[in-house]
């Protein structure tokens, strides 16, 4: 589907478990992906289910295989994968930062994790994701009617941390996407 030419696209930059099967990107077919977006102009929304991964998109971009800044999304929440642990999530956003220091980030939580990533994103001076693909509810009890809803929550919470939502324009500035 990269032929239609997205604004970014999700690359993970290696294999790992998921709770039923293993999530299968050889070496081979990030290359190849990652160059069918350099050709179609799409940049990369790097997801990092570990440590590797990181290391594995910074190779890439010092290859000039990935366009820079580079944008990386820390997926926490995942069994069998990066576990929901502070000083693991510090020491990823700590690490992209030395090896990619003009780097943006995101901070992913799955399920009833999504709260707690985007606290630390807002924190740490990274970015949200949120969404009914990672998380169904608003809190344990309660259902999220929309991702409406979901975004309502997460921009709510901006102000907690003196930070607010960003407009279209300024994500996209943020991204470094045309504008």
């Amino acid at each position: 589907m990269l032929s239609l030419r997205p604004d970014m696209a999700s690359l993970a930059t290696g294999s790992v478990n998921f709770p039923t099967r293993v999530y299968d990107n050889a070496p081979d077919l990030v290359e190849w992906l990652a160059g069918q977006m350099l050709e179609y102009g799409i940049k990369p929304e790097v997801e990092a289910f570990d440590l590797s991964m990181i290391f594995q998109a910074a190779s890439l971009a010092a290859a000039g295989n990935i366009v820079e800044p580079l944008h990386v999304q820390f997926v926490m929440g995942v069994k069998n994968a990066m576990p929901v642990d502070r000083e693991v999530f510090e020491f990823y956003v700590k690490t992209l930062g030395r090896l990619a220091p003009d780097a943006t980030w995101t901070g992913a939580g799955i399920g009833r994790d999504q709260l707690t990533l985007a606290r630390w994103s807002l924190e740490l001076g990274g970015h949200c994701r949120t969404g009914l693909e990672d998380n169904v509810r608003l809190d344990k009890g309660t259902l999220a009617p929309s991702n409406a809803a979901l975004v309502r929550q997460i921009a709510d919470l901006c102000g907690d941390y003196g930070r607010h939502p960003a407009t279209v324009i300024e994500a996209r500035s943020l991204l470094s996407l045309r504008p």
